[in-house]
């Protein structure tokens, strides 16, 4: 699983995930700032970037990559970071955090979904996702980029914003794309909500003030666990550090200050 690594390792250490068609390079924009403060490591996912060639375990993917992550950090001699997760990152950090709990300090979720409860839903999603899986392998990148953009959860981006997206995620390997769809689908989640009050270190879930599903989880997800700190980008959709890189870095970073101040006082 391939990963980069930035500013001085003596720092404290940030691990970030990107979401789904993603890479490590998602998070430049923030990195660019942290490394000053903070070791940064960007984990491309298999099926992404310079992991394209890597596969999930489609019977047990999110536990797969568990192991993956775990190596990986331990190639690092890392043995604490903060998770950092975007979407599919989200929900992989999530699930990490529940398998793995040592060493992470504090998880950070952004726009991430805990899971689906109705096996209805979770049948539907299924299917929804392979016949996504399905027409990665077969049709023109072009035509399904700009439709995947298109898409409900997307709607708040500008013209510009989409296509800049279509324009970093042609390199993609398509093979490696579908395989990741297919092992990770929502509908192969399990349900976390309800363990969420398991997890001991600090919980942030980060949502965009105009992505009203996520909205709605993330009061969802308070209600289950009052432990969890939820925070909003003013004008920012579904891909809050994307549309708001400045307002993302600013909260990120008052979110990871209160909890290096929390340590200190104890």
């Amino acid at each position: 699983m391939h990963f980069s690594v930035y500013g001085q390792s003596q720092h404290p250490c940030l691990v970030f995930l990107h979401g789904f068609l993603g890479s490590g390079s998602d998070w430049q924009a923030q990195i660019a700032e942290l490394s000053q403060h903070y070791y940064c490591v960007t984990v491309d996912i298999a099926g992404h970037g310079m992991s394209g060639q890597q596969r999930l375990k489609s019977r047990n993917a999110f536990k797969d990559f568990s192991h993956q992550l775990s190596a990986c950090l331990k190639r690092l001699k890392i043995t604490h970071y903060c998770l950092i997760g975007y979407s599919l990152g989200g929900r992989l950090a999530l699930q990490h955090a529940l398998l793995a709990p040592k060493g992470i300090n504090q998880l950070i979720i952004e726009s991430a979904n805990t899971g689906l409860s109705d096996e209805d839903a979770r049948q539907q999603r299924l299917v929804h996702d392979n016949r996504w899986a399905d027409r990665w392998l077969k049709e023109p990148l072009d035509g399904l980029l700009n439709e995947w953009y298109q898409q409900t959860v997307f709607a708040n981006l500008c013209q510009a914003q989409r296509q800049l997206l279509i324009q970093r995620r042609k390199q993609q390997d398509r093979q490696g794309i579908a395989a990741t769809l297919r092992a990770t689908s929502l509908g192969l989640q399990q349900d976390l909500r309800k363990q969420l009050g398991q997890l001991k270190m600090p919980l942030d879930f980060i949502g965009g003030s105009l992505d009203n599903k996520y909205q709605a989880l993330a009061k969802q997800l308070q209600q289950d666990s009052p432990r969890l700190n939820c925070h909003s980008i003013e004008g920012a959709g579904h891909n809050c550090h994307f549309e708001q890189p400045t307002l993302f870095l600013d909260l990120l970073s008052s979110v990871l200050n209160n909890h290096r101040e929390e340590n200190d006082s104890n």
